[in-house]
C-alpha cells in the first residue's frame, strides 16, 4: 500500500529519476550544512560580537559616570563610536530580524535590561537614560552583524545550482543515447528503416548500442536469406507450373485434365501470394485516395460467384495513404471474406482524427482460441488438406505487414449485424 502511494509520487521518466537522485542528497547536505551554521558557527560570532559591544558600552558608561561627557566621547571616538548627550531623542524603532533580538537580549543582559536598541541600515542605535538625560551611542552595524555567513551561504547555493547544471546538462546526453538506441530498436521491430544509427554516451550505452547493430544486421540477413530463397523457389515452380499448364492444353481428351488444371491454378495462385509475401515494400508517397474508386476496384479484380455485396462508403470520402499497400491489404481482407462467406459488405466513415474501414461477411467466424493465430504466416485455421478449400496461409499476414508501414492498424470482431466475422482497418488522417 505505502510502495504504490510513494510510486504515484515518483517521475516514470529516466531523466527525472537520475536528476532526483542526484538533487536529494544535495540539497539534504546543503540543508545540513546551513542549519549546522547557523546554530553552531554563527551562534558563536553573534555572541562574541554582541559581547565585545557590550563591554565597550559598558566601558563608556563607566567613563561618563566617573568623569565627564568629553572623557567619554574622547574614548568613544577611539573606540570608533559616536556618542551624544540629550534630555531626549526622537526614536523611531524597526521590526526586529530572530538575529537582532537575540543580539538584543545578550547585550540587555550585560548592560543594562532599560537601554534601548534600532538597527539602522549603516549603524546600531543604543538608548540610555542616565542623570534625567539620554545617552545615545552609534555603532557601525558591521560591528554587530556580519556579511561572511550571508556570502558564505550564498556561494554555497550558486556553486550547488552550477554543478546541478552541468550534471543535468551530462545526464541529459546520456538519457538522449538511450532515447535514441530505444527508438532505433522500437522502428527496427515495426519492421521500418532505419537511418544512420550511431552508438553514442557512456561505455555501457555504446556497448548496448553495437550489440543492437549486430543484432539487426544478422536479423536482416536472415531476413534477406529467407525471402531470396523463397522468391527463387516461386519462381522456379512457377515456370514449371506454367509448362505443365502448356501441356495440358495440348492433350487431346479435355475431361480428364479438367481436375489437374483447376490444382495447377491453385498452385500459380500459392505462388503469386508467395512472390507477394516475399517482396519489400517501398512506400514513396502518400496520395490522395477515394475510398469508394478503391473498393469498386477491389470488388471488381475479386473472381466472385454468387456472393451478395454492399458497399457503404461516401463517394467523396478521401484520404492521404499509399494507394497501393491500402488495395492490397482492402483486397486480401475482401478475398478472406469471400473465400467463408456468401454475403459481404465493406463500408467506410470518418471518425475524429480517423478513418475507420470494415469489412465483414455472413461466414463461420474465427474461435476465440485461433483469433491471435491468424495474422501469422503461412497459418491456417481449417488445415485442410483440400488446397482449393484453403488458402496459402498469406493474406492475412501481408495485410498485417502493409498496414505497418501505413500506420494503421487492423482489428478482428466478430460481426454484430452478419454474425460472421469483421475485420476493421484504422488509419490516421493527417
Amino acid at each position: 500500500m505505502n510502495k504504490n502511494f510513494i510510486k504515484r509520487f515518483l517521475p516514470k521518466k529516466l531523466l527525472p529519476r537520475l536528476l532526483l537522485i542526484f538533487l536529494i542528497p544535495l540539497i539534504i547536505i546543503q540543508c545540513s550544512v546551513i542549519f549546522f551554521f547557523y546554530d553552531r558557527h554563527w551562534d558563536k560570532i553573534v555572541n562574541r560580537f554582541s559581547n565585545i559591544a557590550s563591554n565597550k558600552i559598558n566601558l563608556i558608561i563607566h567613563t561618563y559616570k566617573n568623569t565627564n561627557l568629553k572623557e567619554a566621547k574622547n574614548l568613544a571616538t577611539k573606540l570608533n563610536i559616536n556618542l551624544s548627550y540629550k534630555k531626549d531623542f526622537e526614536k523611531s524603532f524597526t521590526e526586529k530580524s530572530n538575529l537582532e533580538k537575540k543580539i538584543q537580549e545578550t547585550i540587555k543582559s550585560r548592560v543594562n535590561k532599560n537601554i534601548e536598541i534600532n538597527f539602522g541600515d549603516d549603524f546600531v542605535s543604543f538608548f540610555l537614560s542616565i542623570n534625567n538625560g539620554v545617552i545615545k551611542m552609534d555603532l557601525p552595524r558591521k560591528y554587530l552583524l556580519s556579511e561572511t555567513p550571508t556570502i558564505y551561504i550564498l556561494w554555497i547555493i550558486s556553486t550547488s545550482l552550477v554543478l546541478s547544471l552541468i550534471a543535468f546538462l551530462f545526464l541529459r546526453i546520456q538519457i538522449r543515447a538511450i532515447y535514441r538506441l530505444a527508438k532505433s530498436a522500437e522502428e527496427f521491430g515495426q519492421g521500418k528503416k532505419i537511418g544512420k544509427f550511431k552508438p553514442e554516451g557512456a561505455m555501457e550505452i555504446r556497448a548496448a548500442g553495437n550489440a543492437f547493430i549486430k543484432m539487426r544486421r544478422r536479423i536482416n540477413n536472415y531476413i534477406d536469406q529467407k525471402t531470396s530463397f523463397l522468391a527463387g523457389i516461386s519462381h522456379d515452380l512457377g515456370t514449371i507450373v506454367t509448362r505443365i499448364k502448356l501441356r495440358l492444353e495440348l492433350l487431346e481428351n479435355k475431361k480428364d485434365t479438367i481436375q489437374i488444371k483447376k490444382d495447377v491454378d491453385v498452385m500459380q495462385v500459392f505462388l503469386r501470394e508467395y512472390l507477394e509475401y516475399s517482396k519489400e515494400v517501398n512506400i514513396n508517397k502518400f496520395t490522395k485516395i477515394y475510398l469508394y474508386d478503391v473498393f469498386n476496384q477491389v470488388i471488381e479484380l475479386s473472381k466472385l460467384k454468387k456472393k451478395t455485396i454492399k458497399v457503404k462508403c461516401s463517394k467523396t470520402l478521401t484520404i492521404r495513404t499509399d494507394k497501393n499497400s491500402l488495395f492490397r491489404i482492402i483486397f486480401n481482407l475482401f478475398e478472406n471474406a469471400t473465400r467463408y462467406g456468401t454475403v459481404i459488405e465493406i463500408s467506410a466513415k470518418k471518425t475524429n482524427k480517423l478513418i475507420v474501414i470494415e469489412i465483414e461477411d455472413n461466414g463461420p467466424g474465427i474461435e476465440n482460441q485461433f483469433r491471435k493465430e491468424i495474422f501469422k504466416p503461412f497459418y491456417k485455421i481449417d488445415n485442410s488438406r483440400n488446397l482449393n478449400e484453403s488458402g496459402s496461409g498469406l493474406g492475412l499476414s501481408i495485410a498485417k505487414e502493409l498496414s505497418k508501414k501505413i500506420k494503421a492498424k487492423i482489428n478482428y470482431q466478430i460481426s454484430q449485424k452478419l454474425k460472421g466475422s469483421l475485420f476493421s482497418i484504422t488509419i490516421p488522417i493527417k
